[in-house]
């Protein structure tokens, strides 16, 4: 067995680093991380000369004015704050001065500043400029969000040299100018831009210019909502720009200015995830704008090795993702590759009743290719899920969130046509998510899966979560259709000695 004693004090200080290195972008120091300096003096010798263990102050001032002064000038600094929703105290002196001295040294790796109060990010970035802007070729990751309007200096994109810079985030930032913004940075993976309602915000050319400039980018997110198009600006057709390593794309804003960038990109058709946030829409703008583009999207993209999987809902606003049966299948860990995925929220203006509603998000559904959808979730519509062996001939799994089952599964003089024919005959996997049952019965649930057994195609996997108020002799029926079965206790009845039972079997 290895004395934990006789490990080389590299190999030792290298397992103390773990303890403090940032994880996720806002984290911050752990209760007891630096507990390693009191277990013996050997281990304080070994600490004290670990410079990566000082290159994070923690994330808050407090733990700044504990720490600031142990940092190794020649280790990276990972200068981190989370600030919000409240703050105490301000950059002390004795902080700036060594913020200085470490932009002058370039050993910065990553600011990450995020604060409700704008006076002290301004002081912050203040005293980390240098005649102006930033100089920090070591610079890997820059992130500043602000809860509240914050100016940065009029001059800070035009004197900065970030040429190390991999990401960079901007929410509630104001930049005067966007002109000289692109030369500065041409190694970016990740952008994230949200345009002050107060800022001067790119022109078209000038933001294609930013995004030209930066080949590598896989992570782009933006809000598009005041960027003015360039109608007009070109007799020839609109340039198209390639983005060939994009893996995430998501746009937020109006109908006009989402649809306008859109087409402005190329997208690689590997890409994995593209999604609008589209607010202020009108009913016409689902069936003449969005639907056409998600149509277009799903053609660009190939067909899925895996067929789509689709979520729909329509709660407050229109919600439809359409992906990879691997992304959407609850019963499918995610793999590490990228899948094809398009999400798209739509902020409806007009004030519609609910079934107009239900209707504008079937209208989306049409846009897909209904012979390719094997996964299928619907949350609170149940027009969504009539007619499914039409609808979707080659569903695999069907996934109800609040859905009447009298939708699915009519009682007999509510519809002439059997309960097994209105359903595909390839469905294997039936997930009910509190089902509306209503004065309901579970008969013809039963009905269908004894029909489903009997001619031979019993369905594989049954899942019932939520209370629905379901007895154990019913439970103990459906086990007897189905292959695989799992029963929320929460759905038995509080008296039935059986639920603890309630299990796969």
């Amino acid at each position: 067995m290895l004395n934990v004693s006789k490990l080389p004090p590299a190999v030792l200080g290298n397992i103390f680093r773990w303890n403090v290195t940032l994880k996720n972008n806002f984290d911050g120091l752990e209760e007891g991380s630096h507990n390693s300096l009191l277990v013996c003096h050997h281990w304080f010798e070994v600490a004290s000369r670990t410079p990566e263990l000082w290159t994070f102050w923690g994330n808050s001032l407090e733990d700044w004015e504990k720490r600031h002064l142990r940092s190794s000038a020649g280790a990276p600094l990972d200068l981190v704050l989370d600030a919000v929703p409240y703050m105490f105290g301000t950059v002390s002196k004795s902080q700036q001065v060594v913020l200085k001295d470490r932009a002058a040294r370039d050993t910065i790796r990553r600011v990450h500043l995020r604060t409700d109060m704008p006076d002290i990010l301004i002081s912050i970035i203040s005293a980390l400029s240098l005649d102006g802007g930033l100089r920090a070729n070591g610079l890997e990751s820059l992130i500043l969000h602000s809860e509240a309007h914050t100016p940065l200096n009029t001059s800070f994109f035009t004197h900065s040299r970030l040429s190390g810079l991999r990401r960079l985030k901007l929410i509630g930032c104001t930049v005067s100018s966007w002109e000289h913004f692109a030369p500065q940075t041409t190694l970016l993976t990740t952008l994230q831009i949200f345009f002050d309602d107060t800022s001067p915000t790119p022109t078209m050319p000038q933001l294609l210019s930013i995004l030209a400039s930066n080949p590598r980018l896989q992570k782009l997110t933006l809000n598009p909502r005041a960027i003015p198009d360039d109608h007009g600006n070109h007799d020839g057709p609109r340039s198209v720009l390639p983005l060939p390593h994009l893996e995430k794309l998501r746009l937020d804003g109006g109908p006009r200015q989402v649809f306008g960038l859109l087409p402005r990109f190329e997208l690689p058709q590997k890409m994995g995830m593209l999604t609008l946030n589209v607010s202020h829409c009108v009913a016409a703008d689902i069936s003449q704008t969005i639907g056409p583009h998600l149509r277009d999207y799903l053609q660009y993209r190939g067909k899925s090795q895996n067929g789509l999987g689709i979520v729909l809902s329509c709660r407050g606003s229109i919600n439809l993702s359409v992906g990879d049966a691997d992304r959407l299948l609850p019963s499918t860990s995610l793999s590490s590759r990228m899948t094809s995925f398009a999400s798209i929220i739509v902020g409806v203006d007009q004030a519609l009743p609910e079934d107009v509603l239900e209707k504008l998000t079937l209208d989306l559904v049409s846009f897909t290719p209904r012979e390719e959808i094997v996964y299928f979730r619907a949350c609170g519509i149940p027009e969504a899920v009539k007619d499914l062996r039409v609808q979707m001939p080659n569903l695999k799994a069907l996934d109800l969130y609040r859905v009447p089952l009298a939708a699915v599964f009519p009682l007999p003089e509510q519809d002439g046509s059997p309960v097994h024919e209105r359903t595909p005959p390839s469905l294997q996997y039936l997930l009910l998510e509190r089902p509306d049952l209503g004065a309901y019965s579970w008969i013809p649930l039963l009905t269908f899966l004894s029909h489903r057994s009997t001619s031979g195609n019993q369905l594989d996997s049954l899942l019932i979560n939520g209370p629905c108020h379901m007895c154990f002799r019913v439970a103990q029926a459906i086990r007897g259709v189905v292959r695989k079965v799992k029963v929320d206790e929460g759905c038995l009845e509080s008296w039935c000695p059986f639920s603890s039972e309630c299990r796969w079997v």
